[in-house]
């Protein structure tokens, strides 16, 4: 049961996000150095590592981080499932009966927000996502 509420507001994040994010969209048309992308074409993809920024946001928000890290497969899923649901748990970051946490949202949408600033991790080089991922994990299974 716990699964499909980490699905739904993983869900809900994205939507949120969508909405959230249209005047972004917008703003980062006008920027010159975004353009249209081609199949195979990585050029656009931010080198911003966020990873160390990890160790400043919420718990709620890192463990929707590492919800989105195990669905993209950017960590182990076997060891990084088990301790996101631990995890959830302890920070009760998907709490029963409830609107649900922005927090929670904001992280599963794969994005950091730190003092007014939004990192999408989804936008990084695969090599940066791939250490962050690593990074949100090892703070979660610290606090376990």
């Amino acid at each position: 049961m716990k699964l499909i509420a980490v699905r739904a507001l993983s869900a809900l994040a994205l939507t949120t996000t969508l909405l959230a994010g249209a005047p972004v969209l917008a703003h980062a048309q006008e920027d010159a150095t975004i353009t249209g992308a081609r199949a195979g074409d990585t050029s656009g993809l931010s080198t911003v590592d966020p990873s160390d920024l990890v160790a400043s946001i919420d718990p709620a928000e890192n463990a929707g981080l590492l919800n989105y890290c195990v669905q993209n497969e950017y960590v182990d899923y076997d060891d990084a499932f088990h301790t996101l649901q631990e995890y959830v748990k302890k920070t009760n970051a998907v709490p029963d009966g409830a609107e649900g946490n922005m927090f929670y949202a904001i992280g599963s949408a794969g994005q950091i927000r730190v003092k007014d600033k939004i990192y999408t991790v989804a936008m990084a080089t695969l090599p940066i996502r791939q250490k962050t991922c690593k990074v949100v994990l090892a703070r979660a299974k610290a606090s376990l």
